[in-house]
């Protein structure tokens, strides 16, 4: 069995926010000595919950203060994010920690946050499928080219180009609500 802890940086305490990031971050150096086998990081904007406005940023820092633990996106919000730069990001972040990756991608659920990046929220899962696409060619082909809805992108590399094989640690998370009828 494996065992991770992930990082939130949520401020309801009234405390500064770099204060909270301080805490956690000595929270987040604790976990490689302590045994775990793994350390994510989630995204969330505009609001003192969970304030990681980019989780890969903060797992590459993480990357360069730990040797073993595995980094896990607990989740990448596709639908907000330039697929290209989701793909660098991610390939960068995997050389970086020598392949210590896992990367989970999700469509969000606060209205807020998508009203703050300006895009429609029903537009969430035609966005995130056509990004996931992207990312998955540009991290697994040498060379690539798309033309959906959102996205035209002409031929071109991702580089640096993972170490590992990232898209073979790739994740959807997904929600269920019920109901009532």
């Amino acid at each position: 069995m494996k065992v991770g802890v992930s990082i939130t940086m949520i401020n309801t305490s009234g405390k500064r926010d770099e204060e909270i990031y301080r805490d956690e971050l000595a929270i987040a150096d604790l976990a490689e000595p302590l045994g775990f086998d793994s350390l994510g990081a989630v995204e969330h904007h505009f609001t003192g919950y969970a304030m990681i406005p980019n989780c890969v940023q903060l797992l590459t820092y993480m990357a360069g203060r730990t040797k073993r633990l595995t980094l896990v996106t607990t989740v990448i919000v596709l639908p907000w994010h330039d697929p290209v730069r989701v793909a660098e990001e991610m390939a960068m972040l995997d050389v970086l920690s020598e392949g210590r990756t896992i990367f989970g991608f999700g469509r969000g659920a606060a209205r807020t946050e998508y009203e703050g990046f300006r895009i429609p929220m029903e537009e969430a899962r035609e966005r995130f499928k056509e990004t996931c696409e992207i990312v998955v060619k540009g991290l697994t082909q040498e060379s690539f080219s798309y033309n959906g809805k959102f996205f035209q992108i002409p031929e071109i590399q991702i580089r640096p180009r993972p170490v590992s094989n990232p898209v073979e640690r790739l994740y959807a998370a997904a929600s269920v609500r019920n109901r009532v009828r």
